[in-house]
């Protein structure tokens, strides 16, 4: 995986941070500086009954939080002796994810992928599942 820049989408779960451990893990062999993208989504939060000053407070929190988890996330990797760049977004991490891939340099995209197959994947399918149909980018699920 030399020679290339690799597009690694991050969001606190644990397959997120067991994704980040094998990268820190495999650092010899790929290259760096690896992008973390970390996707917040304001259409996430339920706002109703909150004046718009409010809710403006609120996106500023949110993007606050989501700026702070990233810097956490490049640390881990500067722990590890390897420069990261780090891109945080506001949208649905789906979209986002493959939007960001496929208008970037990048030549792959990492992402972690469950293991479980209730019925709730099956009918709405993971941020995975839907980035391998919906992104140009060459993708490595891990």
């Amino acid at each position: 995986m030399k020679d290339r820049k690799i597009l690694v989408p991050v969001d606190g779960s644990p397959l997120s941070i067991q994704t980040v451990k094998r990268l820190i893990a495999l650092k010899d062999s790929i290259t760096l500086p690896l992008t973390l993208l970390h996707v917040f989504d304001l259409g996430a939060i339920s706002y109703r009954g909150f004046a718009e000053k409010d809710f403006r407070d609120i996106e500023k929190q949110a993007l606050e939080e989501a700026r702070q988890f990233v810097a956490g996330q490049q640390a881990l990797f500067a722990d590890a002796g390897m420069q990261v760049e780090t891109l945080v977004v506001e949208g649905h991490p789906r979209e986002a994810i493959c939007k960001i891939a496929d208008s970037g340099p990048y030549d792959l995209l990492v992402i972690g992928k469950h293991a479980d197959t209730d019925l709730r994947n099956l009918l709405f399918g993971q941020v995975s599942n839907y980035v391998v149909h919906h992104t140009q980018c060459p993708v490595l699920i891990v």
